[in-house]
């Protein structure tokens, strides 16, 4: 049985009358769901929180950059002197032995006197000084002079500096560097946190010294040429090896120049000793003599990093030739080695060579990685893969791999960009203005006038400023950012 539908009165509204009430309005208002709500506040939170983990992880790549030695600390656009170094003070900034904010290392006053001492390395306030030496007025005469030893942190081990006290000194003339041989000579270590004297040694005669792992090594010359290396062990003093090396041979071109100096390198391996005119022997770890008569006429270097030696020669069409010394073949690569104001160790054992052409070469290789053709280059820097290279065209950036142009900014017009230091956050470079009119300093460098801040990422401009008067150039030493000009070494900050 089917049952009817119920009837229902229905009244209609003119459109003109439904648009005039209020109730009706709202009754059509559409009200949005909480998901859609959600939706683009949640995205908002990703993106600030993207952004936020970008933050933080560019801020521990510029703390972990920052303990790179020669990345200095971060410089803006109101960098000015922070402080000069007064007289005897060089060999501490050049030391590059850095402790608890301070750099350390040898003063030499004019008196003669010696003391270790540690400047405060934002003000050059002395923080502590250990007097090592006592006042002893030299005369090195017309041509100058500089003294025998210095201080060198000690292998493996921190907070700990090597120091070789002496009055020999050596005497600069117009075709020689001779030896002028004083009475004091001793190695001290020491405390860089404090200066405390941990053990002092005499060392009768050293001319040349270096630190090894638990070891002090100094040369001392004898009659005829020859050289006597000693290792003793670093706290008692007790000798642990010795050898005697005999003069170096001298062949007929050396008589141009007679350079007195000898040098003791800690090495990988050992030690290398270079005598006077420029021959290198290599001792292993026991003092025993592994090869001898290297030609390193033309410079001797030893990686920071890795310890490996290089010997510099000139070949016989006078082209430079630098030599890779290891335990394998040697690796003779033409041309100067490019100097590094940085390097984070993000592409291990690239090697870095410049003549008409830089070139890079994989450690103990030969044949190039990658190269760049008609640049010449003494200055460059290793960052996050990328070398970044001062030309004389201009500023560069490769992948430090592959060697492919990231980009490059072309020199001021007439100018050159100049040596290469980075905090991190910039390129920075000391250059003349455009419109400067080319002043010289006292020493007949051309003086720089502005430091110019380039992005890493691009190598475009952030900013320029200007430079205090008298400068040549800039330079990195630890984290410190330093200025050389007519007056000596200032600090910059």
């Amino acid at each position: 049985m089917s049952r009817r539908a119920q009837m229902l009165a229905v009244e209609l509204v003119e459109h003109d009358e439904l648009e005039d009430a209020p109730s009706a309005r709202a009754t059509v208002r559409w009200r949005p769901s909480w998901r859609w709500v959600a939706l683009p506040v949640a995205l908002v939170l990703a993106l600030v929180g993207m952004q936020a983990v970008t933050d933080a992880q560019e801020r521990a790549l510029l703390a972990e950059l920052a303990t790179v030695p020669g990345v200095v600390r971060p410089v803006d656009e109101d960098v000015r002197e922070l402080w000069a170094l007064e007289d005897g003070t060089e060999p501490v900034l050049w030391s590059g032995i850095e402790s608890a904010g301070a750099m350390v290392g040898l003063e030499r006053a004019r008196d003669g006197s010696q003391a270790l001492v540690a400047l405060d390395r934002l003000t050059g306030d002395r923080r502590w000084t250990t007097p090592l030496a006592p006042a002893r007025p030299v005369d090195p005469g017309d041509g100058g002079g500089s003294g025998v030893g210095g201080c060198v942190t000690v292998p493996e081990v921190s907070g700990r500096a090597l120091c070789l006290v002496s009055d020999t000194y050596l005497e600069y003339g117009e075709l020689s560097v001779q030896v002028v041989t004083g009475t004091l000579s001793r190695v001290v270590l020491l405390d860089t946190d404090d200066g405390a004297v941990l053990a002092d040694h005499p060392a009768p005669g050293a001319v040349a010294f270096t630190a090894r792992p638990g070891l002090a090594v100094v040369g001392v010359p004898v009659e005829g040429g020859g050289l006597v290396v000693t290792a003793s062990d670093l706290d008692s003093g007790q000798q642990r090896w010795q050898t005697t090396l005999p003069a170096a041979p001298h062949d007929e071109e050396d008589d141009l120049y007679v350079d007195g100096r000898t040098s003791v390198l800690g090495t990988a391996d050992g030690v290398a000793v270079v005598q006077s005119p420029g021959r290198m022997t290599l001792l292993d770890g026991e003092g025993a003599v592994v090869r001898s008569g290297i030609d390193a006429r033309a410079g001797y270097e030893v990686d920071p990093v890795t310890r490996a030696v290089a010997a510099m020669s000139f070949a016989p069409d006078g082209l430079l030739r630098t030599t890779f010394l290891s335990r394998g073949p040697d690796v003779m690569l033409t041309g100067s080695r490019v100097l590094l104001s940085a390097d984070d160790g993000s592409v291990p054992g690239l090697v870095l060579m410049s003549d008409t052409t830089v070139r890079a070469y994989d450690r103990g290789r030969s044949t190039p990685r990658w190269s760049i053709r008609n640049a010449t280059t003494a200055n460059a820097l290793v960052l996050r893969g990328r070398v970044y290279l001062s030309t004389e065209a201009g500023l560069l950036a490769v992948d430090a791999r592959t060697g492919e142009e990231l980009w490059r900014v072309s020199a001021p017009a007439g100018r050159s960009i100049g040596a290469l230091v980075t905090d991190g956050r910039h390129l920075l470079s000391a250059q003349q203005r455009p419109d400067a009119t080319g002043k010289v300093t006292q020493d007949d460098w051309p003086q720089v006038d502005e430091l110019v801040a380039y992005r890493l990422t691009d190598g475009g401009e952030d900013w320029r400023t200007e430079l205090p008067d008298g400068l040549f150039g800039i330079w990195s030493t630890g984290s410190s950012l330093v200025g050389s000009g007519d007056a000596g070494a200032i600090v910059l900050g």
